[in-house]
């Protein structure tokens, strides 16, 4: 499966290592936040657990490192996704793994102004 699509950096810290073969490896724990969920109420999200490889994931990791904080936006390439369970939760939920095409920060969104009808409510 082909992902393309914004997560978030969650509040696991990047891993960074080397393939057997010397290459560069990237691991990062990403989350998708998918919203409030209208039957129950509770906010959704999933994570994806994505290894990137490579010169170009070395490259990333020097120049934004500082940046992967909790939180960062980041706009995703992924491919070879498959549903693995979760090994860091009880009750295991279920988290997708896959490898990075490309990846770039995304820009954080400014916090919206109170629409008229939200402004009045307040009043």
């Amino acid at each position: 499966m082909h992902h393309t699509g914004t997560l978030f950096m969650s509040k696991q810290r990047p891993t960074v290592g080397a393939e057997p073969g010397g290459a560069f490896r990237l691991d990062l724990v990403l989350v998708d936040n998918m919203g409030r969920n209208p039957h129950n109420g509770r906010d959704e999200k999933e994570a994806y657990r994505v290894r990137w490889i490579g010169p170009e994931a070395q490259a990333f990791w020097a120049a934004h490192k500082a940046d992967l904080a909790p939180g960062t936006p980041l706009h995703a390439e992924l491919e070879r996704l498959r549903v693995h369970p979760g090994p860091q939760t009880f009750p295991p939920l279920p988290e997708l793994r896959g490898y990075v095409v490309r990846l770039q920060l995304a820009p954080r969104r400014a916090a919206s102004a109170p629409t008229t009808t939200e402004a009045a409510a307040a009043a």
